[in-house]
């Protein structure tokens, strides 16, 4: 999320303009790691999923 947005600058001012507490850099750092974590594990799930289905559609 924190990559995404540009850097916990921009995620706590994205933040504040929506009128939202702003995150201190370590506790950003801190939520980031299995946030992360989860992404890719979906990522490479996703990944596997598409990669059979093709191998299905080559097949048939």
């Amino acid at each position: 999320m924190v990559d995404s947005l540009g850097g916990p600058y921009r995620v706590n001012n994205m933040l504040s303009t929506l009128h939202l507490k702003t995150i201190s850099d370590a506790n950003l750092k801190i939520m980031g790691q299995p946030a992360g974590e989860v992404i890719e594990q979906f990522a490479t799930e996703s990944a596997r999923i598409a990669a059979s289905d093709a191998i299905l559609n080559e097949m048939t």
